[in-house]
This record gives C-alpha cells, sequence and structure tokens, in this order.
C-alpha cells in the first residue's frame, strides 16, 4: 500500500529502472547483512527473527517510488546517520533496547518533504515527492 501511495505521488518523473536499480541495492544491503550475521553466530540465520523487524524491509521497499536511485542512496544513507544519532540520543534517556529504524525513517521523510517545501536547495538532486 506504502509502495503504492508513493509511486502515486511521483509518477511524473520516476521510472522503472531506477525501482529496480533501488531494488537491487536495497537486496545487496540485505544480502550483506545476512552474511555479516550468518558469519558472526557461524550459521546461516534470518536476520528478521531476531536482528530486525520486517516492518522496516517494507518501508524501505514502499518509499523507492518517492527518489530516484541516486537520491534513494543518499536517502538510505543520510537517513542511517540519522537515525543512529536519534538513537545515540534517546537510548541514552530512555534506554532503548531496539531501533525504530522505519519510525525514525518516517520522521526523516518529514523533515525532507518540509525541508523542500521551505528552502530551495536541498541535499538531494531533485524534488522530493
Amino acid at each position: 500500500m506504502i509502495f503504492l501511495l508513493s509511486f502515486y505521488l511521483n509518477t511524473s518523473w520516476i521510472n522503472a529502472i531506477d525501482i529496480i536499480k533501488s531494488i537491487a541495492f536495497l537486496v545487496i544491503n540485505f544480502a550483506c547483512i545476512i552474511g555479516y550475521f550468518s558469519v558472526k553466530e557461524a550459521q546461516l540465520i534470518n536476520p528478521f527473527k531476531k536482528h530486525m523487524g520486517w516492518g522496516d524491509l517494507i518501508f524501505l521497499i514502499g518509499v523507492i517510488p518517492m527518489f530516484t536511485f541516486r537520491n534513494y542512496m543518499l536517502f538510505f544513507i543520510t537517513g542511517m546517520i540519522f537515525t543512529l544519532t536519534l538513537y545515540g540520543i534517546f537510548y541514552r534517556k530512555y534506554s532503548q533496547n531496539t531501533i525504530p529504524l522505519a519510525g525514525y525513517l518516517s520522521l526523516y521523510i518529514i523533515v525532507l518533504v518540509i525541508s523542500d517545501l521551505l528552502f530551495p536547495i536541498n541535499i538531494f538532486y531533485g524534488n522530493i515527492v
């Protein structure tokens, strides 16, 4: 549903090649995550059982149509930095055991969209939504 909504909002300049590249980017990232945790625990593991949530993956797939491939990579990298920063701030105050990745990334998208509307310069190569 999120994927269709973001695709509907951005049909003017997103294309299928960007979507395929972004999905491939996610597949490579999750393959590296699976490889890392499998080597760390010396067996093939499913990272969604204890390390990540399915909602994180669904959210990352759902927002793909909002960005070109280049902007999606920038969103992913800067969003992870934003998430780690917020986690570091809130961990000290609330001692969280997990990182609400999809929640922090959705907050980051809200910040990006508002800043894109208010300021003529943004960190991305084109408008967001």
